[in-house]
């Protein structure tokens, strides 16, 4: 999905989705609302007080995790 479709399917802007991304925009209480309605999801599950993590920080590989089998047993 496009940020333009996002935006039409909403009633805002484009740009205001590209802000909302970014970090750079807090939705009113509204809109936030419209946009967890429109993905299925919890206000919570989309909005935050604290940030969320880098998607790709949660996947990057540890530091010393080179990706192989390191032998040990669980």
């Amino acid at each position: 999905m496009t940020r333009r479709e996002l935006a039409d399917a909403l009633g805002v802007h484009y740009q205001t989705v590209g802000y909302l991304e970014r970090g750079e925009y807090n939705p009113s209480l509204h809109l936030a609302l419209r946009i967890a309605e429109f993905f299925g999801l919890p206000v919570e599950t989309i909005f935050s007080t604290e940030p969320f993590p880098r998607i790709t920080d949660l996947h990057a590989p540890r530091p010393g995790d080179d990706g192989r089998p390191s032998g040990r047993t669980a």
